[in-house]
């Protein structure tokens, strides 16, 4: 699951708005807006995009927005 916080701290930092970012990605506002609240998930490509606009680098900073605890909880629930 999507860290919200992280993401879009990282979001203003970059100078964008969700409208611009979802403009910039490809996709509309309002699904945007249902990715960054759990309603549905950012698919590879959205993410290697949002990297390169957000100035995501590394592995580290990746995991820690885009797999936040809560999945991780998820999948030891599920015995994963």
């Amino acid at each position: 699951m999507l860290n919200k916080r992280l993401f879009l701290g990282r979001m203003v930092m970059a100078g964008f708005t969700q409208k611009s970012l979802a403009e910039a990605i490809h996709i509309s506002k309002n699904t945007l807006n249902n990715k960054i609240n759990g309603r549905s998930f950012f698919d590879t490509r959205e993410i290697e995009e949002i990297c390169q606009l957000l100035h995501i680098e590394t592995a580290e900073e990746k995991a820690e927005i885009f797999l936040s605890q809560s999945s991780q909880k998820w999948d030891r629930c599920r015995g994963e």
